[in-house]
């Protein structure tokens, strides 16, 4: 796969999500003017320390083995940034997006055999996990 078309099957892939990408932009915004209510904060702050050690982030898939064994394959992208190996999404954006479960939904949504457990679900804003 080229980086051109790489980036376009990224691009793609964000379309549907658009709502969700709203959504962690404005929360990254409220970040950093510190406006975003501290449960909030707190939960995506969380969420980016679980993605910084997940087996399945960018920085780890190349040579995780947890990755190999899912895939059969090493993790190879042209992208740079961290980014989740399953979803595509940037750790920053997707960690944002408190409507948004773990990238790992996106692996188990097409291997309904290899479904592995999310690091993460949806957060209410009353600061309670959301039920899957």
């Amino acid at each position: 796969m080229s980086k051109i078309t790489e980036y376009f099957d990224l691009f793609l892939k964000g379309v549907p999500h658009s709502k969700e990408i709203l959504d962690s932009i404005v929360n990254n915004v409220q970040i950093k003017m510190n406006t975003l209510p501290e449960d909030q904060k707190e939960e995506i702050i969380k969420r980016r320390l679980i993605c910084e050690t997940c087996p399945f982030m960018s920085r780890h898939a190349p040579t995780s083995p947890e990755y190999k064994a899912l895939t059969g394959r090493h993790y190879k992208v042209y992208r740079r940034g961290d980014h989740c190996s399953f979803c595509g999404c940037g750790i920053e954006m997707r960690t944002a997006s408190l409507d948004s479960d773990c990238g790992i939904e996106t692996w188990n949504s097409v291997n309904a055999d290899k479904k592995i457990p999310l690091k993460w679900t949806k957060y209410k804003k009353d600061g309670k996990q959301a039920k899957n």
